[in-house]
């Protein structure tokens, strides 16, 4: 913990300088506790809880899967080197990343991580896609391709998706997303929602996916993603457990406002995944890094792990 130690006191000599956030679709309001993550089990919905860490001890046996809006990168002078600090420190396998800036600032946190490659892609200016994988554990890292090319109204950022594969054994497809945010877009998410679903019951009814990033949309009454949540055979958001808690752990974290907070980055699993899912966690930054939300990101990761098949 010492580099969020460090990192905590090189913040306090910036001032804030956030900028406007989009406005989510308002979720209702919950009472506060205490940070939990959640091992779940995908065929009763129960799960136990043990508190979260800022940085995780996590199995180099499982596969840890992240996804994580990093707002406008880079925000700062020293987001490159903020951003590559953390990225060290949680040390997951693989990263999905929505909202590149600058795809030269990405490419250079790619640059100053030893062990790590990654690839940005240019699905909307200003508002990239990228991933950023452990090659030591990502064994197999295939070539990403862009969803939906075109179809700007459900996907104003074109879905990215990914075949990996782990050093356990275990081969997923990663299907990266930021869709269209706030309210009045939520025909928008709809179509996107119905998309999706449509594109993998029809070209991989039977295979490990994932579809994971910023979904700017919580699982309130009326959700766009009911055609999702309603298929609960097939499919399973391992981060519902965290939206059903009392929002300390929610992924967007942001206070003043009556959607604040939110849990709007999601992790959608097929159900050829649920025996492997062991936990999901949100990695509360902002608990260990100074002026995180206004300096690095306003929002939080959220980190899927998955063990072996038996």
């Amino acid at each position: 913990m010492r580099l969020f130690a460090l990192l905590v006191s090189f913040f306090l000599i910036f001032a804030s300088c956030d900028s406007e956030p989009e406005t989510p679709f308002t979720p209702e309001e919950k009472e506060d506790t205490e940070p939990i993550t959640y091992a779940i089990t995908c065929s009763d919905d129960s799960f136990s809880s043990e508190p979260v860490q800022c940085s995780p001890t996590l199995s180099e046996s499982e596969l840890d899967v992240v996804t994580w809006n990093i707002e406008n990168f880079p925000m700062q002078s020293n987001s490159v080197e903020v951003v590559t600090d953390i990225i060290r420190e949680l040390d997951a396998d693989i990263y999905a990343i929505q909202e590149i800036d600058e795809i030269d600032a990405f490419n250079a946190v790619i640059e100053s991580l030893d062990g790590y490659e990654g690839v940005a892609y240019d699905v909307r200016g200003g508002i990239e896609l990228g991933f950023i994988y452990k090659s030591a554990e990502i064994v197999n890292f295939g070539t990403p391709i862009e969803l939906f090319d075109g179809e700007t109204s459900p996907f104003p950022r074109e879905p990215v998706e990914v075949d990996i594969t782990h050093s356990n054994g275990l081969s997923v497809k990663l299907i990266n997303i930021h869709l269209k945010c706030c309210d009045g877009s939520e025909d928008r998410r709809t179509a996107a929602s119905f998309k999706l679903k449509s594109y993998i019951d029809d070209n991989f009814p039977e295979d490990e996916v994932i579809i994971l990033g910023d979904w700017n949309e919580t699982f309130d009454a009326g959700s766009s993603f009911t055609n999702f949540l309603e298929d609960s055979i097939n499919y399973i958001f391992a981060d519902m457990p965290i939206s059903m808690g009392s929002g300390d752990d929610y992924s967007y974290p942001c206070t003043g406002a009556s959607y604040c907070p939110s849990h709007i980055d999601h992790i959608l699993i097929t159900n050829e995944l649920c025996e492997n899912l062991t936990a999901t966690s949100t990695i509360r930054l902002d608990d260990c890094i100074s002026n995180y939300l206004t300096q690095v990101s306003d929002h939080r990761p959220i980190m899927i792990s998955l063990k072996a098949d038996d």
